[in-house]
């Protein structure tokens, strides 16, 4: 693969991502609290940027075992959960952002 090519690659993952987050968004979210479901880690005790971050790690736990073994459940799969990982990462910079 060229630079060129990964970087291609790259765009067109950033791309499936913004879509993904746009309709889990509607799902888990509200115009209003994009990070409501977050903050109802509270609820638990649990701080919201924790909460985040235990998403992440679930989502780089998944994708160990998927390079190990293939995955039994279609639509969690290893481009599923890298891209689903991205998204966390850049939900918990937005969370960031949004404190200050």
């Amino acid at each position: 693969m060229t630079s060129d090519e990964m970087l291609d690659s790259m765009r067109l993952r950033f791309l499936r991502c913004i879509a993904t987050a746009s309709k889990k968004n509607r799902d888990y979210a509200s115009d209003a609290d994009p990070f409501g479901n977050f903050r109802m880690a509270t609820m638990v005790g649990v701080d919201p940027r924790r909460a985040i971050l235990v998403r992440i790690t679930d989502k780089l736990a998944r994708i160990s075992q998927l390079l190990e073994h293939e995955a039994a459940v279609a639509d969690e799969s290893i481009r599923d959960s890298i891209e689903d990982a991205i998204n966390y990462l850049a939900i918990l910079g937005a969370w960031l952002e949004s404190e200050r």
